[in-house]
């Protein structure tokens, strides 16, 4: 009997300690969770934080822009030619010659298409395409000029 006793005093000792071990396991995982946790909570903190004032600079920002698009709207119109601005002569130069031989290339184009629906004959074409791709020709040599000029190439 008391040897029974004993195996069931035994038997429910180590039950009792691998439960308290169980629980010890159990305790320390949810510690670590805790700690996770807080960790991600302070984070989430620190980005609304930072989404905030993101927000504000964007709504200050927004007005910003209202205010100019008002001012804006008030205003004349702006000359073109007053637009832009360059620096140099050389630079003046430089975006006038790719304005000119920008339109130079819109107007070979149109010529082609005058050609193809038959609007213009094939001698007509020829003669004002190579005249068109003479002075685009020297814009171009002059652009590439005023590249190597202003060091941009």
């Amino acid at each position: 009997v008391e040897d029974k006793l004993r195996r069931r005093l035994k038997e429910q000792s180590q039950q009792s300690q691998a439960e308290l071990e169980t629980l010890r396991r159990t305790q320390q995982e949810l510690c670590e969770g805790k700690t996770r946790l807080e960790d991600i909570l302070t984070r989430l903190q620190r980005e609304r934080t930072d989404l905030d004032k993101n927000v504000s600079i964007l709504q200050e920002k927004e007005k910003e822009l209202q205010s100019a698009v008002e001012h804006l709207g008030e205003q004349e119109g702006v000359d073109v030619d007053e637009a832009v601005v360059t620096t140099a002569p050389l630079y003046s130069q430089l975006l006038n010659a790719f304005a000119e031989e920008a339109t130079l290339e819109d107007a070979i184009y149109y010529m082609g298409e005058a050609l193809r629906k038959e609007v213009i004959d094939l001698d007509t074409f020829l003669k004002q395409v190579r005249t068109l791709a003479r002075r685009q020709f020297t814009l171009r040599a002059l652009m590439h000029k005023c590249r190597q000029k202003a060091q941009l190439a």
